[in-house]
């Protein structure tokens, strides 16, 4: 999807668990905090078919349970083993669908203020799914009995059990940026598919939210 060429598409996946034993705790958080991202937009994006749907939640599932232990330096294989599986799943969905308002949000921080894409992506997250509760409210609802909140809670949990920030402020951006970063965010493409249509105003109120 993100190259656009059948010729860069894989043959063949291979998770290993062991591959991912060495990993910084601080670059496996950011990893996990994408791939849950990566779950939850593609479950409630305009492009959602029954294959990533199915692939989204089984990632949001073994993504949740796994995320938090698998940070530990001791856990055991196997919950290594469900968090990687959990991100392929995730990364199938998005392959089969596409995003939304959190990515087209977050690659602004990043390219200005040299946010990590997982980073960044965790501080807009919990924003944008109540942004979006008005229109995939039942969706959320597929995700986790308690809906919107309780995804976006979900959310801020593991972002905090990765050690990862929680406010924009913390990593210098001036609330005076957020016009300019909303209007960025207008041009990422992936910001089409959210399921509630989302202006440069829509951007803003996401990014206040977060600041």
């Amino acid at each position: 999807m993100a190259c656009g060429d059948p010729g860069a598409r894989f043959h063949l996946v291979i998770l290993d668990p062991r591959l991912t034993a060495t990993a910084p705790r601080q670059v496996a958080g950011r990893s996990g905090i994408d791939a849950l991202s990566h779950a939850v937009e593609s479950f409630v994006c305009t492009r959602r078919n029954p294959s990533s749907a199915g692939w989204a939640l089984d990632a949001w599932r073994r993504i949740g349970a796994a995320l938090e232990p698998s940070l530990s330096t001791t856990v055991p294989e196997e919950v290594r083993g469900q968090m990687l599986l959990g991100a392929h799943l995730a990364g199938a969905a998005i392959e089969a669908s596409m995003l939304g308002a959190a990515h087209a949000a977050a690659n602004p921080l990043s390219a200005r203020y040299r946010i990590p894409h997982g980073e960044a992506v965790g501080l807009v997250l919990p924003a944008v799914v109540r942004f979006n509760a008005p229109a995939a409210e039942a969706l959320y609802r597929e995700l986790d009995a308690g809906g919107s909140e309780a995804v976006a809670r979900k959310t801020e949990t593991l972002r905090d059990a990765a050690g990862l920030g929680n406010r924009l402020r913390a990593f210098g951006v001036d609330e005076g940026s957020l016009g300019d970063l909303a209007r960025l965010a207008t041009e990422e493409w992936t910001g089409g598919f959210n399921p509630r249509p989302v202006s440069e105003a829509g951007f803003l109120e996401i990014y206040e939210a977060a600041f």
